[in-house]
């Protein structure tokens, strides 16, 4: 992965602030990551943990599952409602869809056991206390990190769909880049939502899904959306919403 040193220095503090450890330790996790974050991390907690720690972290992971699965191999939608008022959050929170990618949910409202076991075994979490503080992690990393924020974004509207659903609905789709990306990019996830519902009005494929969060990147560095180019492959959603954009800003200076 080939970064500016501005970009390595934001890794290693985000590093440091997850994992309480110090800019040294983070520099050689990441360069031995070739600066993936989330690997660094998690090769950092299995370093920490103790040789003889996995039979006793998988009997107190398991015993955790056990107090919320609704069947033998799997928690469903009571039960991960009671795992996450017990993390201290509610369903409508983001850093429920952190938690839903990290344990590779296939579905809203489900954990499969062989998940809920690896995953939490793999960053030595092995109580409620330190799920929470793990996730309360992912939460700060959604809007700090920008590559994370982009893995949850694309998991998201997988999760979302339903059984035979290929696209999802409108009033879904802007409840969701509300609470994923308005808290990074304001008042322009705002504009794009106004638009749909004036002009748009219907579902949302996953390429335009896709693609808008790497639009919005773009916007974020070119607020007037001069630099946009037509002949690039942009869903066409999203060239009716810059041809918008560009007429409203016409008509402010006239």
């Amino acid at each position: 992965m080939s970064l500016d040193a501005r970009r390595k220095n934001q890794l290693i503090d985000q590093f440091v602030d997850f994992t309480q450890s110090n800019s040294s330790v983070a520099k050689n996790f990441l360069l031995l990551a070739r600066w993936d974050l989330e690997v660094a991390i998690n090769e950092y907690l299995a370093y920490q943990q103790p040789p003889n720690a996995s039979r006793k972290d998988k009997k107190s992971i398991l015993a955790i599952f056990d107090e919320y699965k609704d069947e033998e191999d799997k928690i469903g939608i009571d039960g991960t409602l009671r795992f996450i008022e017990d993390l201290g959050y509610e369903p409508e929170d983001r850093a429920v869809l952190a938690l839903a990618e990290f344990l590779e949910s296939p579905s809203v409202g489900v954990f499969p056991r062989k998940n809920f076991l690896s995953k939490w075994q793999s960053v030595n979490a092995t109580t409620i206390e330190a799920m929470k503080q793990y996730v309360d992690q992912l939460d700060k990393r959604l809007i700090t990190d920008p590559d994370y924020l982009k893995k949850v974004y694309k998991f998201t509207f997988g999760f979302l769909l339903e059984d035979g659903q290929k696209t999802l609905p409108l009033e879904t789709a802007i409840a969701y880049w509300d609470l994923l990306l308005a808290p990074v990019y304001g008042a322009k996830v705002g504009i794009w939502c106004d638009f749909l519902n004036e002009s748009w009005k219907r579902a949302i494929s996953r390429d335009t899904w896709n693609m808008f969060y790497v639009f919005l990147q773009d916007w974020d560095k070119d607020p007037e959306l001069k630099l946009y180019d037509e002949e690039a492959a942009w869903p066409s959603l999203i060239d009716e919403f810059v041809e918008h954009v560009h007429d409203d800003s016409d008509k402010s200076k006239d």
